[in-house]
């Protein structure tokens, strides 16, 4: 029985030693590197972008000879390699307890979609606003092109011509769909109170604006199942805000006045 159970033990560790070799794409003075390191290396280095399998090899090689060397002068018996390394193992062990609670807490999708059902009881049917204007220096040259409009000038052709703000002036204009996250406050103010086609001057931090309001549209509301992500996000960051207050209520915390 003694003989059989060695001969597969030998038996299992050739198995093994054969499959490591083989998992070997490079020795590098008897050191393998393998291709789950090349992968894993390879899925960080390239970071969407293609990068040749020589280069990627020929940097893994670099960095084996620089461990090994480092290794060689005992540089990890220095004093700086003893305290990053603590740090590495503090923020590690850290990232280890969140994952651990989030384990043991995994949110589910009945907990998710009931979220998504309150955040959609209380929420107002946001509108975006078509919008174009043309951004100048002083009331003066505002009122002036307003009289330009009247007289039945082409607004693009103004924009074009005299507005100061360069990135819609060559849109004619034109400045999309807004909504007030993305203005200022004196400016919401004008196209939150225009009608359709008409025009308003507003001043902002900016200068003066000649603006037209050329369509209002509500906000379609997303699906559960295209946010479903995001509201994990938000309730696990409401999650781990919870787990800290409750470590913190159950630890003996003593500030040392320096």
């Amino acid at each position: 029985m003694f003989i059989r159970t060695g001969f597969l033990l030998c038996a299992l560790l050739t198995a093994l030693s054969s499959f490591a070799e083989g998992d070997a794409i490079v020795i590098v003075n008897g050191e393998t590197i393998t291709q789950q390191e090349y992968d894993d290396y390879a899925k960080v280095r390239q970071n969407g972008t293609e990068t040749d399998s020589k280069t990627l090899i020929d940097e893994l090689v670099q960095r084996k000879l620089l461990k090994q060397d480092a290794i060689k002068e005992k540089l990890e018996q220095h004093p700086d390699f003893i305290e990053k390394l603590e740090e590495t193992k503090s923020q590690l062990l850290m990232t280890m307890a969140i994952h651990n609670f989030l384990d043991k807490n995994q949110l589910t999708d009945a907990q998710l979609k009931q979220k998504y059902d309150e955040q959609l009881a209380n929420s107002v049917t946001p509108s975006e606003y078509q919008v174009r204007h043309i951004q100048l220096k002083t009331e003066a040259e505002a009122q002036a092109v307003v009289e330009e409009l009247k007289n039945g000038k082409d607004f693009t052709v103004i924009a074009k011509d005299k507005s100061t703000d360069i990135g819609s002036a060559n849109q004619g204009g034109d400045l999309g769909w807004i909504n007030e996250s993305v203005t200022e406050p004196e400016f919401w103010k004008a196209v939150n109170g225009l009608e359709k086609d008409k025009y308003t001057i507003a001043k902002s931090k900016f200068g003066w604006h000649v603006i037209q309001l050329i369509d209002v549209r509500l906000v379609k509301i997303p699906e559960f199942a295209n946010v479903k992500g995001k509201i994990r996000e938000v309730m696990q960051s409401q999650q781990l805000q919870e787990y800290i207050n409750n470590l913190l209520k159950s630890a003996k915390v003593e500030k040392v006045k320096k």
